[in-house]
């Protein structure tokens, strides 16, 4: 089974999950001692928890599509996708230091396209963007993904942009690719341009993204290769913005035996 997760007490998960269930027939069904919604095998079930700390909501699920807000000082709204973790000895929200999800590259990618696809269908003027890895959970057995509205509570509210995320994440499960050369990419900002455009218009299956900012705050380099070990399917090929990332972690990466590394 494929979860899709929203906490009941997030706006923007509540506003997606509603859409969700115009988008696809789902009917009410039984999931441990909650009620969730099927379709097919994919299951779409809302915890009371936040989803940054929650627990495994199945023990057989095949990954885990989180629905929710994202939040910034900014406040521009925006529609992202990004992989749960933490690159650095600190775990400001949720999961465990120096730990990181196992990220779903092939899912991640499709969402990614698809939130495009969905904000030009409907008119939106809204930046779409892949996110850099950050905050929880981090210690879950399956593989598990982000999709997300920003980033002020005008914004999670908002119907047309719960209704893009829907759309997005509807004909995201209906076929994504289960299968291709997956990687990770290196450098740059929180939300990567370089990234989100490979991503976008190269189809290249991106899952951790390692940013700038967590290297100058001293990463382990030994993060870059955890980061590829917890990748669902086989990562052997990093994208490095190579402008953006320190000479230390690219001597690092050079070092990691059978990887392909791409410069951007």
């Amino acid at each position: 089974m494929k979860l899709l997760v929203y906490s009941k007490a997030d706006p923007a998960g509540v506003n997606i999950s509603s859409h969700l269930l115009c988008e696809l027939s789902f009917k009410e069904v039984p999931l441990g001692s909650s009620l969730a919604y099927s379709h097919d095998d994919f299951y779409l079930i809302g915890i009371d928890s936040p989803l940054i700390s929650m627990s495994m909501p199945a023990p057989n699920a095949e990954w885990i599509l989180c629905l929710s807000r994202h939040k910034s000082e900014s406040g521009i709204r925006c529609l992202t996708v990004h992989t749960p973790g933490n690159l650095c000895n600190h775990a400001d929200f949720g999961g465990r230091p120096k730990e990181v999800a196992i990220s779903n590259p092939c899912l991640q990618t499709r969402l990614l396209q698809e939130l495009k696809r969905a904000s030009n269908m409907l008119g939106l003027d809204v930046p779409v963007s892949v996110e850099a890895t950050h905050h929880g959970p981090t210690s879950l057995p399956a593989p598990i993904t982000f999709i997300e509205i920003g980033s002020d509570e005008t914004a999670w509210k908002d119907d047309l942009l719960g209704r893009a995320v829907a759309k997005a994440v509807s004909n995201s499960i209906k076929s994504y690719p289960k299968f291709g050369e997956c990687a990770i990419g290196v450098g740059g900002g929180h939300y990567s341009e370089k990234f989100t455009n490979l991503m976008l218009n190269e189809g290249a299956m991106i899952g951790h993204i390692i940013p700038k900012y967590a290297m100058n705050e001293g990463m382990d380099p030994g993060m870059i290769k955890v980061c590829m070990e917890r990748t669902f399917g086989k990562c052997s090929k990093a994208y490095v913005d190579w402008k953006g990332t320190p000479s230390k972690y690219k001597e690092s990466i050079k070092t990691i035996e059978g990887i392909e590394l791409v410069k951007v």
